[in-house]
Order: structure tokens, then C-alpha cells, then sequence
């Protein structure tokens, strides 16, 4: 058996791996640190990386496709470097009728990418030399409703016969959602296909949350396990001065109807500031909102709209803040959605050390779980908003015992050594390699 000094890590995702975003820094935050283990990184979309972790990725996009289509001379995909890193479509940036499809989630947009991908010629020599030149131990994704994800992770298991290790954060597989449209379970179905087939194949199937390892143990016949986000918690709580007016700061997307929730706040900070400015909401997040719902979150005396922020300039945000905001929306449909998630967010703030105010129903899971570590100040409906945030401006000492629970709940749950040195043992027994210990 082949002795390798480091452990070959193999990440497939759609999106490119940025530290700004949500699956970039996740990634980020659970692999580095680890000593004996090297990555390369796949994107199947659009999107310039950004991480200096990683230094090998390779690119295919479904504009790609389509010129190779057109014209087989242009490459189908290919490693990015900083010769063609300019080639690459940056983030955010608008693309007329199918930009809008896409941030509107209209269902067609959907049929027609994996349509696009249906053509197959993805599956390009450049892919199998970048596949066959890093000769990963493990293949890494994550367990997501992708019908060309999922495709890939097919052909690259079935391609190199290694591994194929997934991570699932919502319930994409589940018939436990809401909708009307019947296009959206025809889509469903198809989708639950693809999955069952690459959760056949996985060699394990990781979780973000307790519940959902319970739900998808049962559904996929095989022990899922929990994995964190994880941070370095051996310092001591310390304590920190509080601003006036109160400065409360939500950071992170505001899909599945959060920006609803944050509304809600807003108002019940319209009513506890009448008569005096007693504390202030500020949002900072990429997700692209109307007009009319931005109105409402930025009336420049109780709640402020700020926009995107770099991850380093979140980390100064968050350590500003007096109290930092999660949400979830009340909604059915919504609700359901991220029923079995768990907010990565939450990790940030716990390491942040500051009091957090959370809003959402109590069947949600991230809720459920800073009900049951007692990490946060927590509304269970809409009629609570406004009682526990007058209970924060007026009891300061709250304020400062809630940031010491929301600590000692990272410290008690998301201690990063222990998640990768268990991440790594599991690792090192499906791909039947040896290595060497790995943490700092």
C-alpha cells in the first residue's frame, strides 16, 4: 500500500471557493489548520476564487459550455491561474434575462442549465488531466439538489474509483417542503434521483445539524455524522464595552424569507426608539433585494441597510456590535426549507463573543438549538420581538450574560481541533491510506 505524506482532498462545488461566501468560507474554516492534507477545488459555475488556502481550481461554467458548443477550439473548462483568472465572470455581476432567471429562482432557469450540462462535454480532457494530475484520495462535496452537481460527482467517482465524501446542509432530499407549483416536484423528483444515486456511492454522509443526521440516517441506510464549522476557543471570555444607542448588526444572506424577520425588527425598533434612540439595527449582505423591501430596512434612524462586506471587514463588524441578529422566517414554506439547517453564521458569532438576539420558530433548527444551549436571546414569534428587545435596551447585564453563554456555547460544541482531528480520522479510514497526525 502507497504511503503519502499528505492526504489528496478533491472539493467539487458550484460555486468558486471565496472566503466572502458561504461554502467558500465554511470549506476554509474546516480544512485549513490541518497539516498533512493537500486540495484541489472544482467549480461547476461562474465566479472568480478567491481564498489563498487553496491553490489549485478548475473552472467550467455553463457560458463555457455553450462556446464550446459554438466552437470546440474554446475549452470547455480549464485550471485557473493568473494568466486567464481575468476570463472568469466576477461575482455579481449582471447578466441581463438569465441573471434575472437565476436571482429570481425562476424554474426555468434551472431546466435550462442542466440542459446545457445534459450536452456532456464537460467531461473534457482537461478535466480528466486536472483529475488524473492531482490523484485525489477523496472526493469532497456537498449533498445539494443539483441535477449537473450531482452528474459530475457520477463521473468523477465512477472516472477515478475513489471516495466520494458529502456534506448536506438543507434538506434538498426530503418531501417535507411547500409549493404549489407542480413544476417544482416534477423538478423534485428528478432531483431526489440524483441524489439517491450519489448518496449509493458515498463512502460517508455528513450533516450540519443533530436532526437531520437522525432524518438522513434513516432515509440513506448509513450513519451520517455531524460536522461544524469550528473555531480556536482556549482564551478566556472577556467582557466588552457596550455603544449608545445599542448597536445591534445582522451579517449574512437573507434568503428563505429572513428579510422578513429582520422587517419585524425593525418595526418593534421604530416603536422602543419613539421617543428616544435606544438602539439601532445595521444589515450587511450580498443577497440582492427589491427596492421596496430595501426601503424598509434602511430608514437611517432604526435600522440601517449597508450592503456586501469582505469577510475581513465582517470580522470588525461583528466585533463592533453590542448584539449580532439571527434570523429566520416564520413563513410555512420557508420554515420548511431550512427546517434541518444550522447556520454557519452562528459559529462567527459564537466566536465573537457577543450577546445574539435570534428570531424564528422554535421547529426550526438553528432556534431549537440556541433554545437548548440557552445561547441567545430568543423570540419564538412575532408577538416576543418587541418584548425581548425592550428587555435587552433595558437590561444591560443581559446583554454582557448572554455574550458569556453565546462563548461558552463555542467552546463547549465548535472547538476546531477536536472537529478536524475527528474529520481527519474518518477520512484517513475510507481512503485506507496512512498519514501522519495532522492539527497544529
Amino acid at each position: 500500500m502507497e504511503v503519502r505524506i499528505r492526504m489528496r482532498i478533491l472539493v467539487v462545488s458550484c460555486s468558486p471557493w471565496r472566503d466572502d461566501n458561504n461554502i467558500g468560507n465554511t470549506y476554509t474554516n474546516i480544512f485549513q489548520g490541518m497539516k498533512n492534507i493537500e486540495i484541489a477545488h472544482i467549480c461547476c459555475g461562474s465566479g472568480i476564487p478567491d481564498t489563498k488556502f487553496v491553490k489549485r481550481h478548475f473552472h467550467i461554467s455553463e457560458k463555457s459550455i455553450i462556446k464550446n458548443l459554438i466552437n470546440g477550439k474554446y475549452p470547455c473548462g480549464y485550471e485557473v491561474n493568473d494568466l486567464n483568472n481575468n476570463e472568469l465572470e466576477p461575482i455579481g455581476k449582471k447578466t441581463g434575462f438569465f441573471d434575472f432567471m437565476r436571482k429570481n429562482r425562476l424554474q426555468i432557469f434551472f431546466w435550462v442549465r442542466d440542459l446545457i450540462w445534459s450536452f456532456n462535454n464537460w467531461k473534457s480532457d482537461s478535466l480528466k488531466k486536472f483529475i488524473d494530475d492531482f490523484n485525489p484520495d477523496i472526493i469532497f462535496a456537498i449533498f445539494l439538489d443539483s441535477i449537473y452537481l450531482n452528474k459530475m460527482l457520477l463521473f468523477i467517482h465512477n472516472y477515478i474509483k475513489k471516495p466520494l465524501v458529502l456534506y448536506a446542509w438543507d434538506d434538498v432530499y426530503t418531501l417535507k417542503q411547500f409549493s404549489l407549483s407542480p413544476f417544482y416536484w416534477i423538478n423534485k423528483i428528478i432531483q431526489r434521483n440524483y441524489l439517491r444515486k450519489v448518496a449509493k456511492i458515498s463512502s460517508a454522509i455528513y450533516t450540519i445539524s443533530d436532526f437531520q443526521k437522525k432524518e438522513y440516517s434513516k432515509i440513506f441506510k448509513k450513519e451520517c455524522k455531524i460536522l461544524f464549522k469550528g473555531y480556536n476557543f482556549n482564551s478566556e471570555y472577556i467582557p466588552y464595552k457596550l455603544n449608545n444607542p445599542l448597536k445591534l448588526v445582522y451579517t449574512g444572506n437573507l434568503g428563505q424569507g429572513r428579510w422578513k424577520s429582520l422587517i419585524l425588527i425593525a418595526k418593534a425598533l421604530k416603536a422602543i426608539n419613539n421617543y428616544e434612540i435606544k438602539a439601532q439595527l445595521f444589515i450587511y449582505t450580498l443577497t440582492p433585494l427589491k427596492n421596496k423591501v430595501k426601503k424598509q430596512l434602511n430608514d437611517e434612524k432604526n435600522v440601517f441597510f449597508k450592503g456586501s462586506a469582505t469577510a475581513e471587514e465582517v470580522k470588525i463588524i461583528q466585533h463592533e456590535a453590542d448584539i449580532l441578529v439571527h434570523a429566520e422566517s416564520f413563513d410555512l414554506k420557508n420554515k420548511l426549507i431550512v427546517k434541518y439547517s444550522f447556520s454557519t453564521k452562528l459559529v462567527d458569532y459564537f466566536k465573537s463573543a457577543k450577546c445574539i438576539f435570534a428570531v424564528g420558530s422554535e421547529d426550526v433548527t438553528s432556534i431549537k438549538y440556541l433554545i437548548k444551549y440557552d445561547a441567545a436571546i430568543v423570540a419564538k414569534n412575532k408577538h416576543e420581538i418587541i418584548e425581548k428587545l425592550n428587555n435587552i435596551v433595558s437590561n444591560y447585564n443581559l446583554i454582557y450574560e448572554y455574550g458569556r453563554k453565546s462563548w461558552n456555547c463555542g467552546m463547549k460544541n465548535h472547538d476546531i481541533y477536536k472537529i478536524q482531528d475527528n474529520l481527519f480520522r474518518d477520512l484517513k479510514y475510507i481512503s485506507g491510506e496512512t498519514y501522519e497526525s495532522i492539527t497544529n
